[in-house]
């Protein structure tokens, strides 16, 4: 690679940037809670770092000749989707932790306010708190790795985005939306049920004892219930967090390399 880049380094940059636009895309639409805050000069530089690693592959990808006629900017927008589906498959894997926080924080009463006005744009703190934790198993069981692993080995499964149409694949995109949802609820489901437990109860009392006054006792005795539940549960949340980023990673994979 050193001669070529000696003798045409224009020439390098130009399939050095091309290499990159997967990783870019991908990198450019993070999920929001954690994703954002890393810098956009450390995306730049991994995307980058990914197209090095893709061009001294065994079968690096196919730059047209030309980059700014129409096969090259066709080639430019495949490259794009194919960075786009790579994003897509990333927010699904950290929606399911974003599910199980906003049913949680509903369940605890932590959610009140949006349930009052729902225009409200905040997430639930319990959403925030999921989605760290999300990143925290992605980045220290080697997703990231396994993710430009994925990247890099897609340009010889998958040198166009052409293959992304057909119709075994179009329906596993369309699928993840649905995995996203499972997991969340899954992860959520041992909390979940000793607050549903905890919501039958208070029913029956109330139901028993008309003059009990449900909003000053119920919303404190959920929230306590569910902040006592929370650290118990958090072992088996996390697992089940763990897991679905796991699939969610070997789903990747099944419709970039096939």
């Amino acid at each position: 690679m050193e001669p070529a880049v000696q003798l045409q380094p224009e020439r390098f940059l130009l399939e050095l940037l091309f290499a990159s636009l997967r990783t870019g895309a991908a990198l450019a639409l993070l999920p929001t809670l954690g994703g954002q805050l890393l810098p956009v000069r450390v995306r730049i530089g991994l995307a980058g770092a990914t197209g090095f690693l893709a061009l001294g592959a065994a079968t690096p990808p196919r730059v047209p000749a030309d980059l700014l006629g129409l096969p090259g900017l066709a080639a430019i927008a495949g490259e794009l989707l194919i960075g786009l589906v790579v994003a897509l498959a990333i927010q699904a894997a950290f929606a399911a932790a974003l599910v199980a926080g906003d049913w949680l924080a509903q369940a605890m009463g932590l959610g009140f306010a949006t349930t009052i006005d729902p225009s409200m744009p905040q997430a639930p703190v319990l959403s925030a708190l999921l989605a760290l934790l999300a990143w925290m198993l992605f980045l220290t069981s080697g997703g990231h790795l396994l993710l430009i692993d994925i990247v890099v080995r897609s340009y010889a499964a998958m040198p166009t985005a052409g293959a992304l149409f057909e119709p075994e694949r179009l329906s596993a995109i369309v699928g993840w939306g649905g995995y996203a949802i499972a997991t969340g609820m899954m992860a959520a489901l041992p909390i979940g049920m000793g607050l549903l437990l905890a919501n039958l109860a208070i029913g029956v009392t109330a139901r028993s004892a008309p003059q009990l006054n449900l909003f000053s006792v119920g919303f404190p005795l959920l929230l306590l219930l569910g902040l006592i539940g929370l650290p118990l549960g958090l072992p088996a949340l996390a697992d089940t967090l763990s897991g679905g980023l796991a699939g969610m990673q070997d789903q990747l994979a099944e419709v970039l390399l096939g």
